[in-house]
């Protein structure tokens, strides 16, 4: 026997920030509609992340629509401060959520969008995808040809410092999350960042240096790697 479909007028992919803020108007409209994340907790794309993560815009940045960032508007939030907000935002707001289950299949009958989620499928009127595209890693193809007392990690798998193993790091990605993790791993190891140049901001952020490091490949030898 095929069970009835759950029919909402508008299904929100991801219970991010995005998510959130579409979740704040569709409820001010009075809209049936539901927020799926595949997270068992509001927001642990945020919590998993490494230990010291902070934001590189201030607090007065950050707010979402209805509810300021509880933070000195000069503050750089940590990752757990900006989850904790999401988590009372979801609260304040009673956004409906359905955690626990990663979206499988989006698809389109007739009028009609069709969400496969587990062994249930859901039926909407309008899908919000309020995601980004960059969440997949990129590992060189010549990885694993790597010595294998080399570690390599993603920095998704990052968490701090005692993951590393002595000697240099490279840190192969030099956007905003290769610096970040840069400015703590330099403090205990000879660190090097790759990547196309960026840009930096002329001046200093609470102490924190925009600037990267130069990197020539051929003559340094690595006992970790972190792609970025």
């Amino acid at each position: 026997m095929i069970s009835a479909r759950q029919q909402y007028d508008t299904i929100a992919i991801l219970g991010g920030q995005a998510g959130f803020a579409t979740g704040y108007y569709l409820k001010q409209r009075r809209l049936d509609f539901v927020i799926l994340d595949g997270a068992e907790q509001i927001d642990d794309a945020w919590r998993n992340r490494w230990d010291l993560l902070r934001l590189f815009t201030p607090a007065r940045y950050n707010s979402l629509p209805g509810l300021p960032f509880p933070a000195p508007p000069q503050a750089y939030p940590t990752k757990d401060e900006v989850a904790d907000y999401l988590e009372s935002y979801a609260t304040c707001f009673e956004l409906p959520m359905r955690l626990g289950g990663w979206v499988e299949r989006l698809t389109k009958e007739g009028k009609h969008f069709i969400v496969k989620v587990g062994e249930e499928t859901l039926e909407a009127n309008n899908v919000v995808v309020a995601m980004a595209s960059y969440q997949g890693p990129k590992i060189p193809i010549f990885a694993h040809e790597l010595d294998p007392n080399i570690c390599q990690l993603l920095s998704s798998n990052y968490r701090n410092l005692s993951q590393l193993q002595d000697g240099g790091v490279l840190l192969v990605g030099a956007g905003k999350s290769g610096a970040e993790i840069g400015l703590e791993v330099v403090r205990k190891h000879s660190t090097w960042i790759a990547g196309p140049s960026v840009g930096h901001i002329p001046f200093r952020l609470e102490g924190r240096s925009s600037g990267t490091w130069l990197l020539a490949l051929s003559t340094v030898s690595f006992s970790t790697i972190c792609y970025l």
